[in-house]
């Protein structure tokens, strides 16, 4: 497992301590019912240091499906709250996680067939890389 892999663990137990309405699993798409995240396609930021620790700077997406748009949205919204209003963020010996943000709100992509809604957001997670 690498650093972020680690670091994208650390968010969804943070996440999960909302007790959502579901587990959060790993991927773009959540399954019916369910929640994801994985890490953007945006690019990192990253900024090293003279002894190659770095602060790193990267978008988490947060996806959501539901039968039911308010359970969804609510779920969602709390995640959000929490991750972005936490005063202490989850270390380990090769990061620690400085600040999670919120970039897009919850909100409704669509509805597919099936009635799942589904909502789609955006989190930044600030980490501090001290190594691999």
């Amino acid at each position: 497992m690498s650093v972020y892999d680690d670091v994208l663990s650390a968010v969804i137990e943070l996440a999960e301590t909302t007790q959502p309405y579901s587990t959060i699993t790993l991927g773009s798409l959540p399954p019916d019912n369910g929640i994801s995240i994985t890490w953007g396609q945006t690019e990192a930021s990253y900024n090293p240091f003279f002894n190659k620790f770095a602060a790193v700077e990267l978008t988490a997406v947060l996806n959501g499906k539901h039968t039911d748009e308010q359970i969804l949205s609510a779920a969602l919204g709390k995640i959000h709250t929490a991750l972005s209003m936490a005063t202490e963020y989850p270390a380990a010996d090769n990061y620690q996680i400085t600040d999670i943000s919120t970039i897009n709100a919850p909100g409704c992509l669509g509805r597919e067939e099936n009635e799942q809604w589904l909502y789609g957001s955006s989190l930044r997670v600030k980490f501090y890389l001290r190594g691999i």
